[in-house]
């Protein structure tokens, strides 16, 4: 029995389905361009390609491949859009904090340097912070030129270590400049914080070795032991370790040399006051910046800024932490190692060589120090800005400040330019820059000259003595001129 469809009723679906006719044939692979300006296939598109035409296997392994080309050209081309510091590079930029900026982020220092070029810069006034009767409006217009030019300097000098950061500038894009930034502070920040871990394990032996040295020993008012016969006892402060957990106000002979010279720390009320409070000092001339850890307050310039741990600690950031062991007599020479035979490790050059210092001593690397030194005295745990009501960006820029604040031609940059000098010839003596080297210098080419020989009688007033260094020519010169001189003198005389 066959059943009627009326027009509306659904059709049975037929088993056998029509074949549609096959597409037309597509390349069985694309090939992979080595132009990054070309177009880069995509993962889509690549399975299209690679499907085979009817009655042809599917090549796996050649869509896999390709596939596997196309996500490394695209990863390579990413990296290359966005490539960071070089190591060179990088290792230049560990230098910012050492000699540009030791606080700020780098990229707000750019700004506001490229802000006050822009704007223009503020002229020198014919007054600075040292003269007196200043009026407010001055101190405001100083106080603002200083800072602007503080941040420019350090502006350069970035730009001095890191010449790329110049390129990035102008050529870069946004996401590019900022993953340049984010690379060379990184690099900044972690040999900031190297330096100051190596600083802080310097100076621990150093005060240790030197606890019986009486500039040392003033500040160590531990208690002596008095025995049932009454014999006393010396007992010393506990000995400093590699790490900061003893340090600070509590340690005596750490908490005397943060002090400032205003503070006497001899008296015990002042040692409990400061431990009580938590305020550490009242002004950045402190003991442990001082010529053996002390000064005058009615003459702060004598010796600030020449303690022998400074100078360590220079050495041991910018030479070296032998060049600091070499330079201290109480220590035994150090041992050479036994490698057998005379083989030699190679060296790594040292930091001031890598940021192409030039044997020079910079202010700003005082600074430097001057901070990690004074926070290696306390207890902070990491690295910090301020510690018992104690800022040390406000202390680095008053050092800096100190250096490059006094005008050309004052008896302040007269002083500074002195102290510099000194400074070079305490970390570079035997380069061209320093004093002592330049010293060495004339007084070796003075040797070089012939002495004269002494003249025998008296030479003639008109004429000069012959005696004297001159090429041939010219002796021959004077000496027959002078002749004919005497001559017509002679023959005035008789007439």
């Amino acid at each position: 029995m066959v059943r009627s469809l009326s027009p509306d009723s659904p059709r049975p679906s037929s088993r056998r389905r029509q074949r549609s006719p096959p597409p037309p044939p597509l390349p069985q692979s694309v090939p992979v361009s080595t132009s990054l300006f070309q177009p880069i296939p995509t993962t889509l598109q690549l399975l299209v390609t690679s499907r085979p035409a009817d009655g042809e296997a599917i090549d796996y392994k050649a869509a896999y491949t390709a596939l596997e080309a196309s996500t490394r050209m695209r990863e390579e081309a990413a990296a290359k859009r966005k490539r960071g510091p070089s190591a060179g590079e990088l290792g230049a930029a560990r230098g910012i904090r050492h000699l540009a900026a030791m606080f700020g982020d780098i990229p707000s220092i750019v700004a506001k340097a490229e802000t006050y070029l822009l704007d223009g810069r503020i002229a020198e006034p014919a007054y600075d912070e040292f003269d007196e009767d200043l009026t407010d409006e001055q101190e405001e217009l100083l106080q603002k030129r200083r800072e602007s030019e503080r941040n420019l300097t350090a502006y350069q000098e970035t730009l001095r270590l890191v010449p790329e950061l110049g390129n990035k500038l102008v050529k870069a894009n946004a996401d590019d400049l900022l993953h340049f930034y984010n690379a060379i502070q990184k690099s900044a920040n972690d040999a900031r914080s190297e330096c100051l871990s190596r600083i802080t394990r310097g100076l621990g032996s150093w005060i240790n070795a030197d606890k019986d040295s009486p500039d040392i020993a003033v500040f160590d008012h531990t208690a002596a032991v008095v025995d049932a016969d009454g014999k006393k006892y010396r007992m010393y402060a506990p000995g400093l370790s590699e790490t900061r957990v003893n340090r600070g106000p509590d340690h005596d002979i750490c908490g005397g040399l943060l002090t400032s010279l205003d503070q006497d720390w001899d008296d015990a009320d002042v040692r409990t006051a400061i431990r009580n409070s938590g305020h550490l000092s009242t002004s950045f001339f402190c003991r442990i910046f001082y010529l053996n850890f002390r000064g005058d307050p009615s003459e702060y310039d004598d010796g600030f800024l020449k303690s022998r741990y400074l100078v360590k600690g220079y050495k041991t950031v910018f030479t070296g932490p032998s060049s600091a062991k070499d330079n201290d007599e109480n220590e035994p020479p150090s041992k050479k190692p036994r490698n057998g035979g005379d083989a030699v490790k190679p060296s790594r050059k040292p930091p001031c060589d890598i940021f192409l210092m030039d044997g020079k001593v910079t202010p700003r690397s005082i600074a430097f120090i001057c901070v990690l030194v004074h926070m290696s005295l306390t207890n902070a745990h990491q690295w910090t800005a301020t510690i018992y009501k104690f800022s040390y960006p406000h202390l680095y820029n008053f050092i800096v400040d100190y250096f490059e604040g006094p005008r050309e031609g004052t008896s302040a940059r007269r002083k500074v330019d002195k102290l510099l000098a000194w400074w070079n010839k305490q970390i570079f003596p035997t380069h061209a820059s320093s004093a002592a080297s330049a010293e060495t210098t004339v007084n070796s080419m003075a040797a070089l000259r012939p002495a004269p020989t002494p003249c025998r009688g008296q030479c003639p007033v008109v004429a000069p003595c012959f005696n004297t260094i001159l090429p041939n020519n010219s002796r021959l010169f004077l000496f027959i001129t002078s002749a004919i001189h005497l001559m017509s003198i002679m023959s005035t005389s008789t007439e």
